[in-house]
């Protein structure tokens, strides 16, 4: 054989060589950009108050629904589903549904998947983070918009409670904070999260929760209790861990969470009042000076 066949063999191979990787990395990548999750899924969360104090409370412990608007409604549960669906182009739809009371309001809007997140307008939505940045110690950026930021720090993998009969669901607990950029004081809490390891998909919060879908249907956040999984997609895979004894430490957290965002959220609300009558106020003095004095 001569010299230049070989060398054409050789080039040959390590061509096929270069296109292997290439296909293989290809492949890799866009797995981890699909975050592993089935191309249609739903999860859906129960939020209510939780407070150890409610035993000796006569009033039914209520959650609080903060709207955009600025008005507000204090129902005992609020139910709400997050869900995706992957077209046959490849596009994604996210849905999320919000039902409390006689209120009731849905909204789909269009998707997109890349490094483990799904955004929604630029946006990522709280509801799926990238499980590969669930390490412990490890600090993540949850949330961002313009004048809002939520990240956590990662501490621990444990079993949370449900709404699934006796069962408990294993996952990664973040501590969150809020960081604002203006003076709204709406987003007060330190949200508790808890997201399943494999697919990176919320299983559990406590404390607040807000998120980009939520805002599109006018809503700011959802304050107070925990939001407990009450059902998901099978297809999730998520492990679910037969109660034999009670987590009482676990349980805990989240009540000591909610004890101390009350205290927080009960000041900003009596705040919030002491502003709207001192603009009373400074509105009825206004008037005063612009009515005419009278002559006794």
């Amino acid at each position: 054989m001569s010299t230049n066949s070989k060398k054409n063999n050789l080039a040959v191979l390590f061509f096929s060589l270069l296109c292997t990787l290439a296909l293989f990395f290809s492949t890799s990548v866009t797995g981890v950009d699909r975050n592993s999750l089935p191309s249609t899924f739903h999860v859906t969360f129960q939020g209510y108050m939780q407070s150890p104090l409610s035993a000796s409370n006569t009033e039914t412990p209520e959650i609080w629904v903060e709207f955009l608007n600025g008005t507000n409604c204090t129902p005992e549960t609020a139910l709400f589903t997050f869900s995706m669906k992957e077209s046959l182009e490849g596009n994604y739809v996210a849905q999320v549904t919000l039902t409390f009371d006689d209120y009731y309001n849905e909204i789909s809007l269009p998707a997109t998947i890349s490094n483990g997140r799904v955004f929604i307008d630029s946006t990522p939505t709280t509801f799926i983070v990238d499980p590969s940045s669930l390490i412990e110690n490890n600090t993540i950026q949850i949330c961002q918009t313009e004048n809002l930021s939520l990240s956590g720090t990662v501490i621990h993998e444990v079993q949370q409670p449900t709404l699934i009969e006796n069962y408990q669901v294993v996952s990664k607990t973040v501590l969150c904070s809020y960081q604002q950029t203006d003076d709204s004081g709406l987003f007060i809490g330190h949200p508790v999260l808890w997201f399943d390891p494999e697919t990176g998909v919320l299983v559990r919060a406590a404390s607040q929760f807000s998120d980009v879908l939520l805002n599109k249907l006018g809503v700011a956040f959802i304050f107070g209790g925990v939001f407990d999984l009450v059902d998901y997609s099978e297809n999730l895979n998520f492990t679910l861990v037969r109660i034999t004894t009670p987590h009482w430490k676990l349980a805990l957290i989240p009540i000591f969470v909610v004890l101390f965002a009350s205290v927080v959220f009960s000041a900003y609300k009596s705040s919030k009042k002491k502003k709207q009558d001192k603009r009373k106020t400074y509105s009825n003095k206004s008037k005063n000076k612009l009515l005419p004095h009278t002559k006794r």
